[in-house]
């Protein structure tokens, strides 16, 4: 598991490449195990998992071990799941698989309410963590929202993400693995 007590899992599907790639750096940060969820192949996330693995493989080799199988056996500790396609087949597996402690990436407000129930750390793709105390609150704007675009009365949309987004999420990201840092001593 790495040097960090809890592990990170991204709803790839619902985080867009410019978040997954700063989650990419955060995880290497750490060395802490990651997870990317997603019922397709991540082109960016696989590129990464191969640089990784091969620059720790190179720190290896330069640290002087000269076992080529033990060299062979170093690999990033960031994953690619890839999941069949369906319906919340990826928040499944999120569920399913992450521990309370976990902390956890998504824009799916029914994905958040079921992890926060499990005893995770959940944020959302702008930069907020979703809470015990609000995540109620949410999931009924999001019900009641849905109602109002069937009817055709109201068409949310989101903002652009922008660099002021991406830095909120970035700020956000490391205020809360700080956190869970500080938390394990």
């Amino acid at each position: 598991m790495g040097n960090m007590g809890f592990d990170i899992w991204v709803d790839a599907d619902s985080v867009p490449q410019n978040l997954r790639q700063i989650v990419l750096k955060a995880a290497a940060r750490l060395d802490a195990p990651c997870f990317f969820v997603a019922d397709r192949i991540l082109p960016d996330v696989r590129q990464y998992i191969a640089d990784d693995t091969h620059r720790l493989r190179q720190i290896a080799r330069e640290a002087g071990q000269t076992d080529e199988q033990s060299v062979k056996a170093i690999k990033s500790a960031v994953s690619m799941v890839v999941v069949e396609s369906g319906a919340d087949s990826a928040d499944d597996y999120i569920v399913s698989n992450a521990r309370p402690g976990s902390l956890c990436i998504t824009h799916d407000i029914p994905l958040a309410a079921r992890l926060l129930e499990k005893g995770c750390t959940v944020l959302d793709d702008r930069g907020g963590e979703y809470t015990a105390d609000d995540i109620r609150t949410r999931l009924s704007d999001r019900l009641v929202n849905r109602e109002l675009r069937s009817w055709g009365v109201f068409d949310q949309q989101q903002g652009k993400m922008g660099m002021q987004v991406r830095k909120a999420f970035a700020d956000n990201l490391d205020r809360v693995i700080t956190r869970l840092v500080r938390s394990e001593a």
